[in-house]
């Protein structure tokens, strides 16, 4: 049998919605009159004094408010008064957030249900949304809901429009369908969400994975990207290093603590700084909140540490798989440098014979530094045969104990390089004896060249340039000295010099180059934190009459970090930076306190402002105390007066200040 199919016609639907009218109506007039509820600390993001919400509805909004926060850290408040306490929605919202220290991340939803007038806001610029974004939020998912008397739906509209579904029904809007589908449509418009914000968290983490970022472009990075991101490379480090440990223990057992020395000091130095990385992620996931200035800090040294660690060791992965590999084929490299000896011998004998010539040509004296070459080259050949031979020795041992047939064969390569190099000297005799005479006198004005720019880099070239500057000034001195008797040495040793000065130099400038743009970034972080603590500070002086203790602390607490930044500047700079942007900080939570202070002072104020606005606005600036107003006391201020009796900010009136232009945030609101 088919149920019964319910029709509903426009004659019933208009009765229907009167009936429902009349039904509201009875339960206002029944409920007596509306009880104010003052402006007040939240004591928790579902605020519900009005008791329009059962407990099913309230953890249900509070679950989408978490999840909210979760999936786009953005931090919902929502409060259901029966009205105002004779505040306009604007004013009564403003103080609450005041008095709730709500920051920058956090958003207010405040419904009066009995006098029926709402007001949502938001921080100015929070993921984008504009004034314009609001409206289209209250009115598409707030406002329908509010006026069908739907408080819970409100809320959840609220959190749809801030999570930007696109979903014109939201979730919100579903609870008067039956429940599976309502779950199913809250949850799909949830996972849409999800989706949309993952891939865009996943777009940001494939860009900044197909390029390297500078130190400015890495800080920029939304934090969403930088969180995901330090993890990532935090847990691709840690495995390399567990892997790179497992590999160094047994190239250990074979090769020896000796050989292994460089790869197991790499090593170490990467736990050191996955420690630490390790030490930054358990500060940022304990339940102690960091400001976003000091968590986009902390995941910028997590991810710069990590990328360090894991380009040292991969500066060793060639040496190391070198070692493995010169063991693994030992045999054919044996071979190889036993032919290489071979040729070495044969040329060894024509060295001597064209030293001879080259001698009776350009005179012995001419050829000084070359003229031991033959008899060296001979000492070197000799001690890469015999290591050769320890190395053929170490291969008959048992496989574990045969690394010592590594050491021999980088001892013959060693020793097969130098005589190759004492050889070609000779060889090419002839040819750098013409080119020294025609381009030593450019050479040695290049070196001088070089030698000032190093005397003004001492301090970013360190020990390596001020060995290679002292090493390059010797060759400089035999080359103008000595030049004529030993126009062969004296240019080699020049070049040389000069090749080495110029690595260092090439470090020093851009060590010198790190450090002007650290220097322009923290003169920069000291000059926006002084202004805005200067800021704050004269706020704060020329209203100390209304401004109370949240704002002078964090004030306090801004001048002590600007102090300390200031300190720092000269020796740790990056510190300083991160310092100076704390205090940055703190000075706009100073402000903004300040300025909620004072529109609460002025609405005080408003019964009795035909009394003196002069004095008023003496009280206002802490030359006279409020009490003097109320005739309880006598007698004169402290100070100076306030620059005219009144203030205004940034040539605002009075009645906006503290409100969505002066203080960062935005709203709309209305009757509903």
């Amino acid at each position: 049998m088919r149920p019964p199919v319910l029709r509903v016609t426009a004659l019933g639907l208009t009765t229907l919605a009167f009936l429902v009218t009349v039904v509201s109506a009875l339960a206002v007039l029944l409920a007596g009159p509306a009880h104010a509820e003052p402006p007040s600390r939240l004591p928790n993001q579902v605020y519900d004094p009005a008791d329009v919400l059962d407990t099913a509805q309230a953890e249900r909004l509070q679950n989408a408010i978490d999840k909210l926060q979760e999936n786009h850290d953005i931090t919902l408040w929502v409060a259901y008064v029966n009205t105002f306490d004779d505040l306009s929605a604007q004013q009564w919202a403003q103080q609450t957030i005041t008095r709730s220290d709500l920051g920058f991340r956090d958003v207010l939803l405040a419904v009066a249900t009995g006098s029926r007038s709402y007001y949502f806001d938001s921080p100015e610029g929070i993921d984008d949304i504009s004034r314009d974004d609001l409206k289209s939020i209250a009115n598409d998912k707030i406002v329908p809901t509010l006026r069908k008397n739907e408080w819970m739906n409100a809320g959840l509209g609220a959190v749809d429009g801030l999570a930007g579904t696109g979903d014109s029904s939201g979730a919100g809007m579903l609870v008067g369908v039956v429940g599976g589908v309502a779950v199913l449509g809250g949850g799909g418009a949830l996972l849409y969400s999800r989706r949309r914000r993952r891939k865009r968290i996943d777009d940001g983490l494939d860009a900044v994975r197909e390029q390297e970022l500078t130190g400015d472009q890495l800080i920029s990075q939304p934090l969403d990207v930088l969180d995901p991101w330090s993890r990532e490379v935090l847990t691709d480090t840690d495995n390399a290093i567990r892997t790179s440990e497992e590999e160094l223990r047994l190239a250990v057992g074979e090769f020896g603590a000796v050989e292994t020395e460089p790869f197991t000091r790499a090593l170490d130095a990467a736990k050191k700084g996955v420690a630490a990385s390790f030490a930054l992620r358990q500060r940022l996931d304990d339940d102690i909140p960091e400001t976003d200035d000091q968590r986009r800090s902390m995941l910028v040294q997590i991810i710069t540490t990590c990328t360090d660690v894991d380009n040292d060791l991969d500066e060793q992965v060639e040496q190391f798989d070198t070692m493995r590999n010169l063991l693994i084929n030992a045999d054919t490299r044996f071979s190889e440098l036993t032919q290489e000896l071979v040729g070495l011998r044969t040329r060894l004998s024509g060295a001597r014979t064209k030293l001879d010539e080259l001698i009776g040509k350009h005179g012995a004296a001419t050829l000084t530094s070359i003229a031991d070459n033959p008899a060296l080259a001979e000492q070197q050949i000799a001690f890469a045969e015999s290591s050769t031979d320890q190395g053929r020795e170490a291969l008959e041992l048992p496989v574990g104990e045969q690394g010592q047939a590594v050491a021999a064969i980088r001892s013959a390569e060693g020793a097969i390089a130098q005589a190759s190099t004492l050889l070609d000297a000779i060889d090419r005799a002839e040819e750098n004896l013409r080119v020294a005479h025609v381009r030593m006198p450019a050479l040695i004005e290049e070196v001088r060249g070089e030698l000032a720019e190093a005397d003004g880099l001492t301090a970013d070239g360190g020990p390596d340039l001020a060995a290679a500057a002292s090493i390059a000034r010797d060759a400089l001195g035999r080359a103008e000295n000595d030049f004529a008797t030993d126009p062969l040495g004296t240019f080699t040793a020049l070049v040389d010099a000069d090749a080495d000065l110029d690595d260092a130099l090439a470090t020093a400038r851009s060590t010198a180059a790190e450090r002007t743009r650290r220097t322009e970034l923290l003169n920069a972080a000291l000059a926006s934190a002084t202004a805005k603590v200067d800021a704050a500070a004269d706020f704060i002086g020329t209203r100390r009459g209304a401004v109370q203790a949240t704002a002078r602390t964090r004030l306090s607490e801004a001048q002590r970090l600007l102090a300390v930044a200031n300190a720092d500047a000269g020796g740790d700079p990056v510190t300083a930076i991160d310092t100076a942007r704390r205090a940055g900080s703190l000075a706009d939570e100073a402000l903004m306190a300040a300025q909620g202070d004072v529109v609460q002072w002025e609405d005080s104020q408003a019964p009795r402002q035909s009394s003196g606005g002069s004095a008023a606005g003496a009280v206002l600036a802490g030359v006279l105390v409020d009490s003097f107003l109320r005739g309880s006391m006598r007698g004169g201020g402290f100070g100076g007066g306030f620059g005219g009796g009144g203030f205004s900010s940034g040539g605002r009136s009075p009645g906006s200040f503290g409100g969505s232009q002066s203080s960062g945030r935005i709203g709309v609101g209305g009757r509903f």
